[in-house]
């Protein structure tokens, strides 16, 4: 193997502020493990742009689960005396939150896999990043017999060549903690390091400035950011032998091509000529006459000296690639263009279709002027497909579109928001039935009336204590929090309609309810809500269920939802877990309870400094056009109301936050935020609890996202 001297080198060009988090040293594996024989190969290995911003940075790429199950895919026996990483557990220590990082609340008996989903999480890089760093340093994803000193340098973090290790440095968590964090000091601190994205940078081949170096244009910062950490590329020798050895060659960044390739596909993109450097446009074809020319313009490029210009002669003239690889119905394919008009401005729409026995397809429009404009579309498959198109489409003919820095990439979906099937009565009354004996019920078109697409139900009946309803599988999850919400309204203009909204768990145990009773009038839509927790009870099923209280007289019903409460511990039912606090001065206590919102735990915190926080981050990346909801119970008392604000924050390439403020009374007030998702850029969502009243206590109870 070669161990690199490279982070002396690098420190000089740093403030002495950064020294201290520059410790990274690469142990580059010319090979390491088994593999299959279909192995990658480095034909579509780019210098320049190794990974792409977005696959690097996706942090929700993997959920826990997903990352367990990818570890016991690569091995199923270990070697008896040794523990290897898919049975590799420990107990984790807190972090503090930072510009790099969110923080991380240490628990005992974390898996490797939930230690490295967190972390990537909370410092905002893709676990599939560490697991392929991992298994370059240490061969530790496909080992079947690691030794204790592979999880102690697990990611070679502190590690230089010409020194010991940083003992301060050593196990496994610190080891992904501290890789994480340093991948993004060089993303936030570009200019302080000696490869940057964006210039043409020289490369060494190998430690030994003998053996040559070559000028590479890094194209984005994840790729700077591995040669930061790994600070050599390749020769041709090193990649015509694939993951084997080579005369002054060096492994660490060819290998992490490599393992990406043979673990999740093309970490680089998805896409041939994405930026179109070197003047090709390569794997784009055109329809309807569409007229395209690669141009040279370092100044005017958004990525890279080139771009595309393509002119529609009529409209509906597109561009477009097409990538072969299978996906499953729990992905979800993303793809990013940006564009520009030549003058004015240009409308169209970019296209993303999942191709196969069955195909769909989802499209964002867009209207573009000079200025560069990223569009982003995503698409959560439904069905398995063979191969994925991105499609650029121009409705102005004759109007030059400029088209750069595209890219495709494929990740786990969000977690499914509503689990109501037609919700909105679009598709007509089914599948919702009588719950409680049958009744009037049809899908109504009037369009003076409709509150959510061009349908809205009505039901009505004769007959006392009928119901509509309708019923959702689910897994049998402790303590899982369902919120059940539609709109109400009454076709009566001259009293109000009464009922009651149920949503029931079932199947499990023993079966679980909790109610509201509304009253719905003509002039407007009426919002009602109601929560339940599964328990202990390991319900299966939820049923959704509106009871129709007044006779003779229509309820109209209009966009419902069963939502999942995104959020571990809502209720704090068994612990504070994952809730963080912002500093030391906010203290916290669980407490048993009668007559809470939910369970029978809830917990009070106060604060010695106004603005101080709890809060809770939830990985995900959501479909953009939706939005999530924040709520909370909060109580005070009538001697020491408490002032403070829930926040709903969004991360990603466009944060973005709301809040409201509250004041409590001495009975439990609901509170709520929403916020929009305007991006496919966002990664992850926190509630955040802020308390403004210095040493007054608030009791919180039911939080819940979704």
């Amino acid at each position: 193997m070669i161990r690199t001297p490279w982070r002396r080198v690098a420190a000089l060009l740093l403030p002495v502020a950064l020294l201290a988090t520059l410790l990274t040293v690469v142990s580059e594996v010319a090979s390491s493990g088994s593999r299959s024989a279909s192995a990658a190969t480095t034909s579509g290995f780019q210098a320049g742009n190794i990974v792409s911003d977005q696959t690097f940075f996706n942090s929700g790429s993997m959920s826990a689960a997903q990352i367990q199950s990818f570890l016991a895919s690569k091995v199923v026996t270990c070697q008896s005396g040794r523990t290897c990483l898919k049975d590799f557990s420990q107990t984790t220590s807190s972090k503090a939150a930072d510009a790099y990082c969110s923080g991380y609340t240490g628990r005992a008996g974390e898996s490797a896999a939930t230690i490295l989903a967190r972390v990537g999480q909370a410092c905002g890089i893709n676990p599939q990043v560490l697991l392929v760093t991992l298994q370059k340093e240490q061969g530790l994803v496909q080992s079947t017999g690691p030794s204790a000193s592979a999880y102690t340098i697990a990611m070679g973090y502190a590690c230089p060549d010409t020194a010991a290790c940083d003992t301060q440095y050593y196990g496994f968590f610190n080891q992904i903690y501290a890789a994480a964090r340093q991948f993004q000091v060089y993303a936030k601190n570009p200019t302080y390091f000696r490869y940057r994205a964006g210039f043409t940078n020289v490369i060494q081949y190998n430690p030994s400035a003998s053996c040559g170096s070559a000028s590479v244009y890094i194209a984005n910062q994840a790729t700077a950011s591995l040669y930061n950490y790994t600070p050599y590329t390749p020769n041709a020798a090193s990649l015509a032998a694939g993951y084997g050895s080579a005369p002054c060659g060096a492994y660490g960044n060819r290998n992490f091509y490599l393992y990406f390739m043979d673990y999740f596909g093309n970490p680089s993109d998805w896409l041939q000529s994405a930026s179109f450097e070197g003047g090709t446009s390569v794997g784009w074809e055109t329809t309807g006459g569409m007229t395209t020319a690669t141009v040279k313009n370092t100044s005017s490029a958004k990525d890279g000296d080139y771009y595309l210009s393509a002119t529609a002669p009529t409209s509906g003239g597109t561009i477009l690639q097409t990538a072969a690889r299978t996906s499953t119905a729990s992905e979800q394919a993303t793809g990013v263009v940006w564009l520009r008009a030549g003058s004015g401005t240009v409308t169209g729409r970019i296209i993303l279709w999942g191709l196969g026995v069955k195909n769909e397809s989802v499209a964002q429009a867009y209207t573009v002027g000079t200025t560069w404009t990223a569009v982003t579309v995503a698409l959560p498959f439904t069905t398995a497909h063979t191969s994925t198109r991105l499609q650029v489409s121009s409705l102005s003919p004759g109007v030059r579109l400029d088209v750069d820095d595209a890219s495709l990439t494929f990740g786990a979906q969000p977690p499914k928001q509503n689990l109501l099937t037609n919700g909105s009565f679009e598709q007509g009354i089914a599948p919702w039935d009588g719950g409680n004996g049958q009744m009037n019920k049809v899908a109504s078109t009037d369009p003076r009336f409709v509150l959510d697409g061009s349908r809205f139900g009505a039901v009505n009946t004769t007959v006392a204590g009928r119901s509509v309803a309708q019923s959702i599988a689910i897994p049998a999850t402790a303590n899982q929090q369902y919120t059940f919400t539609i709109f109400v309204r009454t076709s009566d203009s001259r009293k109000p309609y009464v009922g009651r909204l149920a949503l029931w768990a079932l199947d499990g145990t023993t079966p679980v309810n909790r109610t509201t009773s509304f009253s719905a009038v003509n002039s407007g839509w009426t919002k009602v809500s109601t929560t339940v927790d599964t328990g202990t009870t390991r319900a299966t099923r939820l049923k959704a269920e509106v009871y129709l209280g007044t006779l003779t007289t229509s309820l109209w019903l209009d966009k419902a939802s069963v939502s999942p409460n995104l959020l571990d511990q809502g209720s704090f039912e068994t612990g504070t877990t994952p809730w963080s606090r912002s500093s030391s001065v906010v203290n916290w206590a669980r407490y048993t309870g009668t007559g809470l919102p939910d369970g029978s735990w809830f917990l009070q915190a106060n604060s010695s400094t106004a603005g101080t926080s709890l809060a809770q981050d939830a990985p995900l990346k959501p479909l953009r056009g939706s939005t999530y909801t924040a709520s909370v119970w909060v109580r005070g008392s009538s001697t020491a109301p408490v002032k403070g604000r829930l926040a709903l924050w969004s991360f990603g390439a466009a944060a973005s936050a709301a809040s409201v403020p509250f004041t409590t009374t001495s009975s439990w007030t609901r509170v709520e935020v929403q916020i929009p998702i305007g991006t496919a850029d966002v990664t992850g969502l926190r509630v955040e609890v802020y308390l403004d009243t210095v040493g007054s206590t608030v009791s919180i109870d039911s939080a819940q996202l979704y």
